[in-house]
């Protein structure tokens, strides 16, 4: 195992025991189930992963996501499974959302390597690739590269709609199907300015709503999405 790999490993020995070191003999674990994935999947030198995860919840005690992460043996790759661990006597209250939880991972390295999003109802890929290089991943301006996939199948979803519209005014700026691989790219000139975008997959009458923030200072890194409808 080479010196890089073994700190991402350390790495993410750190982020699971932070994640779970509030558990307690009777406290309740719950695997909490996901709908789409979004992350920077080009990740150059001195450069942090950032895998966005949306989750569903139904009860106030599941709404803090966390993550269980441990290495897939033999392999560079990851499985992150997330949870909410609570009492086992906290009071919960029924009310259903969403929301995100964000993975970090420093010192990647060079090379490919996969984390396999487990939720309760489905597991999603995250393919990334580390380089030594500080220009492996610049590009002009806020890049989407999406693909639509199918909830029950994992396979992808040919001519979804897809939109990428503005959080804060929920001003259209791309409205357009996929192709055959269920795949659209996008790019949008960068302003500075701090937004939240919301990317939409619909098909058959089912969809799914991401929100993705891209702050000033990750403007020109791709952002790969992943969305099951």
């Amino acid at each position: 195992m080479t010196r890089r790999l073994s700190a991402v490993l350390a790495a993410l020995a750190a982020l699971a025991l932070a994640g779970c070191s509030e558990d307690r003999p009777g406290d309740v674990r719950k695997v909490l189930p996901i709908s789409a994935i979004a992350f920077n999947d080009s990740v150059g030198n001195n450069d942090t992963l950032f895998i966005k995860v949306q989750y569903a919840f139904t009860t106030t005690c599941e709404k803090n996501g966390k993550f269980e992460i441990s290495p897939i043996a033999g392999t560079p790759n990851y499985t992150v499974v997330p949870v909410a661990v609570y009492a086992g006597d906290e009071v919960c209250t029924g009310v259903n959302g969403t929301d995100i939880a964000t993975l970090r991972v420093t010192d990647l390295g060079d090379g490919p390597r996969q984390f396999v999003v487990a939720g309760a109802n489905q597991s999603i890929v995250a393919n990334v690739r580390g380089s030594n290089s500080v220009v492996f991943v610049r590009e002009p301006g806020i890049a989407f590269r999406i693909v639509v996939q199918d909830k029950d199948t994992g396979l992808a979803v040919p001519n979804a709609n897809v939109q990428i519209r503005r959080l804060v005014d929920s001003f259209t700026l791309l409205d357009t199907n996929a192709g055959v691989d269920g795949r659209v790219e996008y790019i949008q000139p960068c302003d500075g300015t701090d937004l939240q975008y919301v990317v939409s997959a619909s098909f058959n009458g089912r969809s799914t709503n991401l929100v993705v923030r891209v702050p000033p200072a990750r403007c020109g890194i791709p952002e790969a999405v992943v969305i099951r409808v």
